[in-house]
């Protein structure tokens, strides 16, 4: 079952990208290559880079010229269900007009602002791209009571990990008395977004993991999340996660990030809230940008999970947890 039609948020379908504005422009397009993304298209003026996956995404991550001496986030866009969703969206207070997208695949979009000052643009009406063959298989695996492969071996080639598409973001808030509930409200009443985990921290809740609300439909454990800055911190963009094929095209893809000598922040782990593989990396702004593969699916019958904050709820596996985290 859909929605109800008499849903007052904005009906959302997917994620549909993330913009970033970079000082040096070129080392982080070097660096987003690495990562496994490829160039869709660059404005004429070569300060907009877009970048595709090899899904049906037109692009999923925009690199922009910052006009000043800092790398800033520019937001994070959902695909809207219609372009009446988007008239929709310009009646949340703040908004923008509905106005043309400037990337490969046409369409439009409505920016807004949340309480802590990140941007949300809503689009609707990009024509996707064919989606492109990488000839990744699914591999056959062998248990030990088991053994389905044989005479078949499991062989792969060392490079970057390929994108296939942009899967989630986060964002931190004030950590003030009261912002907690404002973030919560203006999510859950403006845009189509339901809590799958909330994280508590001496017993008042303080962090959100949201997936995009389609009813009986499946979608990501989470889309968007947002928690409190650390001290001396102002809000800012947490990270951006893009999934991958499976565990060895993340292993390969963090073997070839470190032959290059990249700055790791946490990986290869495996998460306990959404359960993904995860691999945490930072950009050459200093951006963290993730490499995810095998997440969770949840619906309106998912239950809401209430976990408490700490080490024990970040990863069943892995490294020590970075202190970003």
């Amino acid at each position: 079952m859909p929605l109800p039609a008499d849903d007052p948020r904005v009906r959302m379908v997917t994620t549909a990208f993330v913009v970033y504005e970079h000082v040096d422009l070129a080392k982080a397009e070097q660096f987003l290559l690495d990562f496994g993304l490829s160039v869709a298209s660059r404005s004429e003026d070569g300060k907009e880079i877009f970048f595709k996956g090899y899904g049906r995404d037109p692009y999923i991550y925009v690199a922009r010229q910052a006009e000043g001496t800092k790398p800033t986030f520019g937001g994070a866009a959902y695909l809207a269900e219609s372009r009446e969703e988007l008239e929709k969206a310009t009646k949340i207070p703040g908004a923008s007009e509905i106005h043309p997208l400037s990337g490969p695949g046409g369409g439009e979009q409505v920016t807004l602002k949340d309480p802590a000052g990140h941007l949300v643009h809503l689009v609707f009406g990009r024509q996707d791209k064919p989606a492109e063959e990488m000839n990744l298989k699914k591999l056959i695996f062998n248990y030990e009571d088991e053994r389905p492969r044989k005479g078949q071996f499991q062989r792969f080639e060392p490079g970057p990990a390929p994108v296939h598409r942009w899967g989630h973001y986060g964002v931190t808030y004030p950590n003030e008395p009261g912002f907690y509930e404002k973030m919560l409200d203006w999510y859950t009443s403006n845009l189509a977004l339901a809590p799958s985990d909330i994280i508590y921290r001496d017993g008042k809740a303080v962090q959100v993991f949201f997936h995009i609300d389609r009813g009986d439909d499946y979608t990501d454990h989470h889309a968007f999340f947002f928690k409190p800055t650390k001290p001396n911190l102002d809000p800012h963009v947490a990270h951006s996660a893009f999934e991958i094929h499976d565990f060895d095209i993340q292993q390969l893809g963090h073997d070839f990030l470190t032959s290059k000598g990249y700055n790791l922040c946490w990986g290869v782990g495996r998460h306990v809230l959404g359960s993904q593989i995860f691999d945490y990396w930072f950009d050459t702004s200093d951006f963290i940008l993730e490499h995810f593969a095998d997440g969770d699916l949840v619906n309106k019958d998912t239950p809401v999970s209430h976990e408490v904050g700490g080490p024990k709820i970040l990863s069943v596996w892995g490294p020590p947890v970075h202190p970003v985290f």
